[in-house]
């Protein structure tokens, strides 16, 4: 049995019984293993849970009444019964309230309503944002209010109607789970002047959480995409930078800085030492959308004779990592070859992250996940080039199935699985 940590998601820590513990503090322990179970697992009875946990049938049938008075149970329709009275079956109540997962790391800022499930009621997208807005707090402030308004909630309860109880916010930086502060934003400066956390808990008076994206997109992919059930993974984000979240044990791993998963600052020969860091490492100066996209216009306002140009306007604005996949898979040459950089890269930190990890899976995320033809240009490259090099068996390589929703996803479970584990602490951890 292990106590949740309050300001670390998914890292606990053991819990010993050297002596007998006093009855109210054994109250708490059962109330909790029993609320987090039943919410782990699918509707179930009193006996099952009394049975599953080895925990007597009254103190179970005294404690859910009580989860039931408090609104965090729900009973529902009668068990199947092989003879006598059929049981009834309890859920946890995912409509206690909701929650507002915010991303702050995609061109326009993301919104997204959840219940307490992390089953998105509502979803819009925002301004767009500038890293260099010095005004971005207060935006992002009136943003969630006018989402709050244009959906009908609130932070109060009223008329019945449920209210929002925490929003979890993911942002392009390295962050202070505890504190919430911004402790390193290799691609953005402006965000270290950004005290997200106390400003949107003065304005909004309900906690609120804030963690690095690409983490939360792992958690997003671990609980409700290709990673379910799966302990070992890293998500794999490569939009207009790079960076892996880390699941290992189940557990969200950081690092002691909060900066692991930092692949983007990879380097790929012997004369990369010599490379001077600015902004962006040396694998997102190669391989990020922005760069890649900057580079084909680059060659092309050079003379580069390409299909590429086909698909562009005089001024070449409009030129985005779509159509260099589609001039590629159509059998341009020069398109082909961008894309064959991009997929070697791309192996390069796969391979790094297997060899060092060894994961079961690595999620491919971010905004190349989404360009056409991706599995023909990125990942049926990238996996003859990690079975070449990689002399044990290889992890499951897969596209994100969420898309832009992983990280939305990952802040509103994040901000819900923090609020319970306030109220309960302990839980039964797998072992496997």
């Amino acid at each position: 049995m292990e106590k949740i940590l309050n300001d670390n998601l998914l890292v606990s820590r053991r819990f010993h019984f050297y002596e007998t513990i006093a009855p109210k503090v054994q109250n708490v322990i059962n109330e909790s293993i029993i609320f987090n179970y039943l919410r782990e697992n699918s509707a179930m009875s009193r006996a099952k849970i009394s049975k599953d946990l080895k925990i007597s049938a009254p103190t179970v049938s005294k404690i859910i009444n009580n989860l039931i008075r408090n609104n965090y149970v729900n009973e529902t329709e009668k068990a199947e019964s092989s003879g006598g009275k059929r049981a009834t079956k309890l859920v946890f109540n995912k409509d206690i309230g909701y929650t507002i997962g915010i991303d702050l790391s995609k061109k326009r800022i993301i919104l997204a309503q959840t219940d307490f499930q992390t089953n998105i009621i509502n979803k819009d997208t925002g301004f767009k944002i500038i890293h260099t807005d010095e005004n971005i707090l207060d935006k992002i402030i009136e943003e969630i209010k006018l989402f709050i308004k244009k959906h009908d909630i609130s932070v109060q309860k009223k008329s019945g109607n449920r209210k929002i109880i925490v929003i979890g916010v993911g942002v392009p930086a390295n962050v202070d789970l505890r504190s919430g502060k911004i402790i390193s934003a290799p691609l953005f400066k402006n965000w270290l002047n950004l005290d997200l956390k106390s400003r949107l808990e003065k304005v909004f008076n309900i906690p609120v959480y804030v963690e690095n994206i690409v983490n939360l997109s792992a958690i997003g992919e671990n609980n409700f995409g290709n990673g379910q059930k799966i302990n070992n993974l890293v998500f794999l984000e490569i939009s207009n930078g790079i960076g892996a979240g880390i699941i290992i044990d189940g557990n969200l791993y950081r690092g002691s800085a909060s900066s692991a998963g930092e692949i983007g600052f990879t380097v790929t020969k012997y004369e990369d030492l010599h490379f001077k860091y600015n902004i962006k490492g040396k694998l997102e100066k190669e391989i990020s959308i922005e760069n890649i996209e900057n580079k084909v216009l680059k060659d092309i306002k050079n003379g580069q004779k390409t299909k590429i140009s086909s698909y562009l306007k005089d001024d070449f604005s409009d030129i985005d990592i779509n159509m260099i996949c589609e001039a590629a898979y159509a059998g341009d040459d020069y398109a082909k070859s961008v894309m064959n950089k991009v997929a070697e890269g791309i192996s390069i930190a796969v391979i790094n992250l297997i060899l060092i990890l060894n994961p079961k899976l690595i999620v491919i995320g971010g905004q190349i996940s989404t360009v056409p033809h991706v599995n023909e240009l990125i990942i049926k490259p990238l996996k003859k080039n990690v079975k070449n090099i990689i002399p044990f068996d290889i992890p499951d390589i897969k596209v994100s199935m969420l898309e832009e929703n992983a990280g939305v996803l990952g802040a509103s479970f994040m901000a819900s699985d923090l609020v319970l584990a306030n109220k309960f602490p302990y839980r039964i951890v797998s072992s496997s």
